[in-house]
This record gives C-alpha cells, sequence and structure tokens, in this order.
C-alpha cells in the first residue's frame, strides 16, 4: 500500500535524496526505482501499474515538504 512507501521514504528520505534534489523518485514496493527532472516522465515510467501501488515524490530536505490542498469548493461572502 502506498503507506508503505511513504514510510520507507521517511525512513530513508536522507539516503534517497542524496545528490537528486529537487527530482521526482518512483518508489514501488518499498524499492527505488527511478528519479526522474519531471514529474510527468516520473508518472509516465509507470504506465500499466495500478494507481496506489506506487508513489513519486518531489525528493526535498526534511522539513521542507509542502503539502497541497485541492478543493472544489468554493464560497463568497
Amino acid at each position: 500500500m502506498i503507506e508503505d512507501e511513504f514510510t520507507f521514504y521517511e525512513t530513508h528520505q536522507n539516503e534517497i535524496i542524496k545528490g537528486r534534489l529537487d527530482e521526482f523518485v518512483v518508489i514501488k514496493d518499498q524499492k527505488v526505482l527511478g528519479y526522474y527532472k519531471a514529474e510527468e516522465d516520473a508518472f509516465d515510467s509507470m504506465i500499466g501499474e495500478k494507481l496506489g501501488t506506487f508513489m513519486v515524490k518531489k525528493c526535498q530536505l526534511p522539513g521542507t515538504d509542502v503539502i497541497n490542498y485541492f478543493n472544489n469548493t468554493v464560497a463568497f461572502a
């Protein structure tokens, strides 16, 4: 599950990001499958794989991760 990939990334973050800052890493089955300069290329490498069985993550220093939240509900007062 994706939780396992995220835990793997957090546990091995320093090793994974070494020399790869701002690249995108693909992790599946708690293994690094590759690094890509563009997020689209990382996802393209996983065409044919079931969503939720792998993770694409931008390599960033610990504590600098940004969480984006998207919501299609808009309210104007």
